[in-house]
């Protein structure tokens, strides 16, 4: 049996405004200066709102630091994630700006850790263009002082008031033994689901019976039929919102299987008239080529599972409907 890694991003975008420190702080990084705020005799960067000993509201006193700084400490990231600056390895710093009195962490462009150092020279270089200039934290990086480049930047325009940023957090997983059996028969055109000791049929299998408390095995998997009947559907009219790519009305139905005793939920019905769709129909799927199945959505969720991108569409199978009395109960 295979086994089949799955992974899950929850991710959302988080919008706030600035205000008037971390504004003038992000209008100054798209235009290419770096500024700090003073602090009675100090001057803070990245500047902050509050004095740190007094809790104060500072003034919007701000002055211009860098581009050049000395590194007070530092760690080398050999593997970068997703979220971090580069995709390629370097090294996150504490660095001192010419002008500051604070440290400020952020990210270091450098060959390898044999070029990093405590006490090391580092410059401030900003991404060349506007379009990669946004008015966030990313707009600057640093790299050693002898590598740096002059730059002329050309500034934007109007004041940075907003900012947005993509939260997000990432489940690694593998797929449990039943449901990676369940994600091979998706592959390979068929519906399995595990017999439980009552005699129903879940699907996908949970890899236990949790009315008779025991464990489930691969001898307990079913092959269902591709047929079922419909219990229960919803209009899906979309809505605009950012990323959205849906336009046109279409169904969301649930399905129970012939046999089964669970149903499909959430079954994309594209390909039947809305005025003609209804409880009680009966569906057979229609599996899209080998080549072209895909299980990444599957994982060991069993309240609302997915059967992945392996079903090109449901349709008719021409039978009466079920009627509405005599459908069959689900769990």
């Amino acid at each position: 049996m295979s086994e089949f890694p799955i992974s899950f991003t929850l991710e959302y975008p988080y919008t706030r405004t600035l205000g008037p420190v971390i504004g003038p702080f992000l209008t100054a990084l798209r235009d290419g200066r770096i500024l700090g705020i003073r602090c009675g005799g100090r001057v803070i960067c990245p500047p902050i709102e509050f004095d740190p000993d007094t809790c104060e509201t500072l003034s919007p006193d701000f002055v211009e630091v860098g581009p050049g700084g000395t590194v007070e400490n530092w760690t080398w990231i050999s593997d970068p994630s997703s979220k971090h600056p580069f995709q390629s390895p370097f090294a996150f710093v504490q660095v001192k700006l010419d002008g500051a009195d604070t440290t400020m962490t952020h990210a270091v462009k450098a060959s390898g850790p044999d070029a990093m150092s405590t006490g090391m020279r580092v410059m401030a270089q900003f991404h060349e263009t506007l379009e990669e200039r946004t008015g966030a934290i990313t707009d600057v990086y640093f790299v050693p002082e002898a590598d740096a480049r002059n730059q002329s930047l050309r500034p934007g325009a109007g004041e940075v008031e907003i900012s947005t940023h993509l939260i997000s957090l990432t489940y690694n997983d593998t797929l449990y033994p039943h449901a990676a059996r369940f994600a091979e028969g998706l592959l390979d055109g068929k519906f399995i689901g595990q017999r439980l000791k009552g005699g129903e049929v879940s699907i996908p299998g949970k890899g236990y019976d949790a009315i008779a408390r025991v464990m489930l095995s691969e001898a307990d998997d079913v092959e269902l039929a591709p047929t079922g009947t419909v219990l229960s559907y919803t209009v899906i009219t979309p809505v605009k919102y950012r990323g959205q790519k849906e336009t046109e009305p279409y169904l969301s139905a649930s399905l129970i299987l012939d046999g089964a005793g669970q149903t499909l939920v959430q079954q994309d019905i594209r390909n039947i008239p809305l005025d003609e769709f209804r409880v009680g129909m009966r569906l057979r799927a229609i599996f899209k080529p080998v080549d072209e199945r895909s299980v990444d959505d599957v994982d060991n969720d069993w309240m609302y599972p997915s059967i992945g991108n392996v079903v090109e569409r449901w349709e008719s199978t021409g039978e009466p409907d079920v009627p509405l009395d005599e459908l069959p109960e689900s769990m």
